[in-house]
């Protein structure tokens, strides 16, 4: 896979590391120790991210290779979101595994290219590696404990407040039969004939 050579991220430009000094001298290696702040959030992305501003930190060599660069070692930051169950805040402090060989472009066959990381000017682009190797350690459904109770589906109170909380409901079924019983008690109570007048007419009296 191909990087651009244009940034798409601040943090893209924030991981770039110059190899000149390694490339074609095989055996020869650097560490490197690199903390940078976290771009913004991007909107609509993973439910875990670096909040804007806090710590990314690198603790990787960067070793040459026969085909290229080798880049491994591994990224620490805290990830921060809410809980899917009831949006109170969750923390998870993550630290991911990198490694990547970036290879030498002249090294890679024309049919390999697009699905090849390659080293582009000299530089070791660690920028979309880091987001990866973070994506892939984010809680996918962050809880902020395994027993969280969450919201109520009629009101979205939070049950942990009231673990008794609860709605009564009536299935519409039932009620629509209540109310034809309803109508009906109604219309007996309306029709009950006068006795006392139906007695006074009767033939015979004196």
């Amino acid at each position: 896979m191909t990087t651009d050579a244009a940034s798409t991220s601040p943090l893209d430009e924030s991981l770039r590391f110059d190899a000149v000094d390694l490339v074609g001298r095989t055996g020869s290696h650097r560490h490197v120790d690199r903390t940078v702040p976290a771009p913004a959030r991007e909107a609509g992305g993973l439910a875990m991210q670096v909040a804007e501003g806090d710590d990314i930190a690198l603790d990787l060599e960067l070793e040459s290779v026969v085909e290229g660069i080798y880049a491994h070692g591994t990224v620490t930051a805290r990830l921060e979101g809410e809980c899917s169950r009831c949006l109170d805040p969750v923390e998870q402090d993550v630290t991911a595994r990198l490694d990547e060989l970036f290879l030498y472009p002249e090294k890679v066959k024309a049919d390999e290219l697009e699905d090849s990381v390659l080293l582009e000017d000299d530089e070791v682009r660690l920028g979309p590696l880091v987001r990866d190797a973070l994506a892939m350690e984010a809680d996918e459904r962050p809880l902020c404990r395994e027993d969280c109770p969450g919201l109520c589906a009629q009101c979205g109170f939070r049950m942990e407040d009231d673990p008794d909380h609860h709605h009564e409901v009536i299935d519409e079924r039932f009620a629509a039969l209540k109310g034809l019983f309803d109508s009906d008690d109604s219309t007996s109570d309306d029709s009950t004939p006068d006795v006392s007048t139906a007695s006074d007419d009767a033939p015979g009296k004196a």
